[in-house]
């Protein structure tokens, strides 16, 4: 055993109880009694939860910024109507998983309607844009005019806030597409900028995880268990492109050994579906559910945009919650010596469901 190692995912609970276990076993006299072939690696799912959890305590949780015309309070109301309530006080991971990706959509196509326009007379819709048939060159150079708008000296604080938003969406889609597509590289750049987000937010016990599993990766491991590790964060079970899923759950049933002896049931259990499929001569049957036709609901949250105009600087404009730059905040704590040290958080766990562990 001290020539091998064992990689286990997990929580951060999993990771506590590591430690413990490994402090314990400090007075060893083996590498082996000491529990050093254990590697532990974050669990991608929980990450991922994190980053939800942090969105929402910087733009749902407070309160005196829902009334905002241009808030993202607004934007749920017309994306999730019927669940204002659980969104606002303590919402899944499925919920704020797809408001993030329905409003970044919106707020995406907002943009580009508003800059196509000026680029040429005849394109006055995003419909004209694409009927026009626009070479890659185009649309690179259309891209990059819109990432590279210099602010103002002036304020105008619905476009600030808007702005923030679509920074943070942007850094948890890119993730999410990241992990799907198994581009391990894409999701260890990620970490940098969560764990600046997670300091200022105050999850700290994420941010030092994080960041002591980077530093751990780069400067600790040698050059084939890095390889292990890369090749072992997430898994495709299908075969399919961009279909790549990641190991969750808790409790010790929930190890790689369990999935492989569980295997063969899964193959009983769907012999039993094709039998009274076949029986009752069902077709076209699924045990998925179709993702929600959401056409109608974004087109009415880009109306929405359209009337309030949240991507056009307007001098002036004032809010009652002016949302903080967490990034740049994580950036000045840890510069000012604030250090990756665990503090006291509320690092409760999302309530899990399901359908969260589908990746959309």
């Amino acid at each position: 055993m001290s020539e091998h190692v064992i990689v286990v995912h997990g929580d951060l609970l999993i990771k506590e109880r590591l430690d413990i276990a490994c402090e314990s076993c400090c007075i060893e006299d083996t590498p082996k009694n000491h529990l050093q072939f254990i590697v532990f690696l974050p669990g991608l799912f929980h990450y991922k939860m994190a980053c939800t959890d942090t969105l929402w305590r910087i733009h749902v949780q407070p309160k005196h910024g829902r009334d905002d015309e241009v808030g993202m309070f607004k934007h749920i109301c017309i994306l999730r109507p019927s669940e204002l309530n659980t969104i606002g006080s303590k919402p899944g991971f499925q919920q704020m998983h797809d408001v993030i990706h329905h409003d970044l959509w919106a707020a995406m196509l907002d943009c580009w309607h508003m800059e196509v326009s000026t680029h040429h007379s005849q394109w006055t819709s995003l419909d004209k844009f694409a009927e026009s048939d626009p070479k890659w060159d185009d649309i690179v150079e259309i891209s990059m005019v819109i990432i590279s708008k210099a602010p103002s000296d002036q304020r105008d604080q619905a476009f600030e806030n808007q702005i923030l938003w679509n920074q943070d969406e942007l850094l948890y889609v890119d993730l999410c597409d990241a992990m799907n597509a198994s581009d391990v590289g894409r999701v260890e750049a990620s970490f940098l900028p969560w764990i600046y987000i997670f300091k200022a937010v105050g999850k700290h016990k994420y941010a030092v995880q994080v960041s002591h599993f980077c530093a751990h990766l780069h400067y600790g491991y040698p050059e084939g268990l890095q390889k292990i590790i890369y090749l072992n964060m997430l898994c495709n079970p299908t075969g399919k492109a961009h279909a790549f899923l990641i190991y969750s759950g808790t409790g010790p049933n929930h190890t790689i050994d369990h999935i492989i002896n569980e295997s063969p049931l899964i193959e009983v259990y769907q012999n039993y579906h094709i039998t009274i499929e076949n029986a009752f001569h069902l077709s076209q049957c699924t045990i998925r559910h179709a993702p929600p036709n959401m056409t109608k609901t974004i087109q009415k949250l880009i109306h929405r945009m359209v009337a309030s105009s949240p991507h056009q600087f307007a001098v002036g404009r004032t809010t009652k919650h002016v949302i903080d730059d967490k990034l740049a905040d994580g950036v000045m704590l840890l510069q000012k010596g604030a250090g990756l040290l665990p503090g006291n958080e509320d690092d409760e766990a999302a309530q899990i469901e399901a359908d969260d562990l589908w990746e959309n």
